[in-house]
């Protein structure tokens, strides 16, 4: 057990692989690398920091719109109905 969370429940924590990196070398445009929670790469280069920025913010905002919902609704019915089986309670969708 960990805090209040049982050991056997960690596996289904969800981490998040969000990252953005904005660089510039040498008088050039900044370069702005940002990672969704998916675990894609977008890179773009802009005329200032601030784009660059306001960028990052643009993606992340819009990442789900990528996903079909019926998919999430799918894959989250059964991570719970395989928690139920890892605990040993019948699943149940009622």
């Amino acid at each position: 057990m960990v805090g209040s969370i049982p050991t056997s429940a960690l596996k289904y924590k969800i981490m998040s692989k969000r990252n953005v990196t904005i660089s510039k070398s040498n008088g050039t445009m900044w370069k702005c690398e940002v990672t969704d929670s998916y675990g894609i790469t977008h890179v773009n280069y802009w005329e200032t920091q601030e784009q660059a920025s306001k960028w990052t913010y643009y993606i992340w905002e819009n990442e789900d719109n990528k996903v079909d919902s019926d998919d999430l609704m799918s894959n989250a019915i059964a991570e719970c109905v395989q928690m139920d089986i890892d605990r040993g309670v019948e699943p149940s969708l009622d």
